[in-house]
């Protein structure tokens, strides 16, 4: 491990300096506790929370999967989206002005695949450090892919007990990560509270969807929640073919006015998008190949902790981190902040 790295560390539940062991294995905190390093990984993770372990399970599972997010076509698709969502030109623009901080922490990295966009182009000197951490297994699969990349590094821990002091980092980076917690509120402050003051936080969560939308995500989500993570990708083949016929069925209907109880606005919607965003996530992209797209239903409906939100309590959470928002990208999905600490 290391000591650039040891030097932002800190003990996860009192916040205080940890010492690497004398034997390598482990890093000791001033109360005893020990914390081990496996793999030249440090591991923090220390929740009994029932349905945080079930998430993070879920998405050890889902992010080995690599054949299912890996390709191409995937990174083309996602590249655009995040684009368009934090307000960049280009994957060598947005690697260049992550480039200009002394460090960034990606909160819930998975395997690494969001940073990877930036972080792969030339752009990215290695001049600041990345860390990724996530409470899953999946930052093993994140050091497999990431870690011949200059200045990144690798901690698996959980994003509402982060294992780092106060202020450590220049920037900070989580990709639909906070809402996937026990609190999207306090994932934040607690995301925040590493990040050091002036420095600029990057991170979209779910928006609160129409009422029938809603309704369907939580029972599909508990209708699935008994099986095994491999039963559960099974069970998303049937959402994500339906997604695929009414994809390719190319049929539209207009509404001339809003149907405000139901959250659906007037206008001619596509009728895999009206069911999509009104009644249930049966995502399909033709660009994708099956499993892709199974993947991305499966990344909806499996974690037990998936909160939406409105963009009231988005803004009201800033404020309450001290956090000056500077772009809020709002879309049917979800909201993108690129806010500063003060």
């Amino acid at each position: 491990m290391m000591p650039s790295l040891l030097g932002k560390l800190a003990d996860p539940v009192a916040c205080r300096p940890l010492s690497l062991a004398d034997d390598g294995a482990a890093l000791c905190a001033e109360d005893g506790a020990r914390y081990p390093i496996v793999n030249g990984i440090p591991r923090f993770v220390l929740t009994a929370d029932a349905g945080q372990t079930q998430t993070r399970e879920a998405f050890g599972f889902k992010w080995k999967k690599r054949e299912t997010y890996d390709s191409p076509a995937a990174k083309r698709t996602a590249a655009h989206w995040y684009l368009e969502k934090y307000g960049f030109s280009s994957l060598d623009e947005w690697a260049a002005w992550f480039d200009t901080h002394e460090s960034v922490v990606d909160v819930g990295s998975g395997s690494g695949f969001s940073s990877s966009l930036w972080l792969e182009s030339p752009r990215w000197t290695g001049r600041a450090m990345w860390v990724g951490v996530d409470i899953s297994e999946a930052i093993d699969v994140a050091q497999e892919r990431l870690a011949n990349i200059a200045n990144t590094h690798f901690v698996q821990g959980d994003a509402l007990q982060l294992p780092f002091r106060d202020g450590a980092f220049g920037a900070m980076f989580s990709e639909g990560v906070l809402h996937h917690t026990p609190s999207t509120r306090d994932a934040l402050v607690s995301a925040v509270r590493v990040l050091a003051s002036g420095g600029e936080a990057n991170f979209y969560v779910y928006k609160k969807k129409g009422p029938v939308r809603e309704f369907t995500d939580d029972y599909v989500r508990e209708q699935i929640a008994s099986l095994s993570d491999e039963e559960a990708w099974d069970a998303m083949r049937s959402l994500t073919e339906l997604g695929r016929v009414l994809a390719e069925a190319h049929a539209s209907v207009t509404l001339n006015v809003d149907v405000p109880l139901l959250g659906i606005k007037s206008g001619t919607h596509d009728i895999q998008r009206l069911i999509y965003w009104n009644f249930a996530k049966l995502f399909w992209n033709p660009a994708l190949d099956f499993e892709e797209n199974v993947h991305i239903n499966f990344d909806w409906y499996r974690p037990r902790y998936a909160h939406r939100q409105t963009e009231e309590q988005v803004r009201a959470w800033c404020e309450e981190a001290g956090l000056g928002v500077t772009r809020l990208h709002d879309s049917e999905a979800g909201y993108t902040v690129r806010a500063v600490k003060r």
